[in-house]
């Protein structure tokens, strides 16, 4: 088992997998205005779920961050941001638009100025904390990429998913910009299912990250040890 854990092949392929079955295992069963409210009601439900069940393995790994506690701390951080995030955050930070993280909301003089402070401190610490992130990790990620690292392969298939779950949301709304009519209901619920099933993946994700991690230090331990005893 952990031979297939730490195979770099195992995330991406189980994520593909899940995508496709789960998507088929609703698309199929259901009309597409059935599909919209399974979107709507259950799946929402279901990615709750994910990041509940994901919580105690991340806890759970937190012994593994030894010398590297304020990175595991930024990570939990940026896990809860996706959370609430999920739980509309952006809704929440404004009494007079649709959502605070957007341009628009920080350009129209109708929002109060206290929300636009507090909108943009929230957006400019979860950015701030991700590009440094991004920039300490990213060297690491390509050179572990291409020397089959399982841990960095299952970021990419994160990084990757988040991509596609954003590329699928947009797609509808760039179709009405471009088209200029709304975007029939049967081809918008088939979107909204993709979107909503790869947002589920993301939590999963990061979980299964926290595990290969875990037993990638637990492998190292265990060769120091070795080492040691020939020494």
């Amino acid at each position: 088992m952990k031979k297939i854990l730490l195979n770099p092949l195992c995330a991406p392929l189980a994520a593909i997998l899940y995508v496709v079955i789960y998507f088929f295992a609703v698309w199929l069963t259901r009309s597409s205005a059935g599909v919209k409210l399974y979107t709507d009601t259950t799946l929402e439900c279901v990615t709750y779920a994910t990041y509940i069940i994901t919580l105690p393995i991340i806890l759970w790994c937190a012994r593994d961050f030894k010398g590297a506690m304020n990175h595991y701390i930024l990570f939990v951080f940026l896990w809860i941001c996706g959370l609430l995030r999920e739980a509309g955050i952006q809704h929440w930070l404004t009494s007079t638009d649709t959502t605070a993280f957007k341009l628009r909301f920080f350009t129209s003089p109708k929002n109060p100025l206290h929300e636009k402070i507090i909108a943009a401190f929230v957006l400019l610490t979860v950015l701030g904390i991700a590009a440094y992130l991004i920039v300490y990790y990213t060297p690491k990620i390509i050179k572990g990429f291409f020397k089959l690292n399982p841990l960095y392969w299952t970021i990419c298939t994160l990084g990757g998913m988040g991509v596609l779950a954003k590329v699928f949301d947009r797609i509808p709304g760039n179709y009405r910009k471009i088209v200029g009519e709304f975007m029939a209901p049967p081809h918008m619920a088939f979107f909204g299912l993709l979107e909503e099933i790869s947002e589920t993946t993301l939590p999963l994700l990061v979980a299964f990250a926290f595990i290969q991690y875990h037993l990638m230090k637990k492998n190292e331990t265990a060769d120091n040890l070795k080492y040691n005893a020939k020494n």
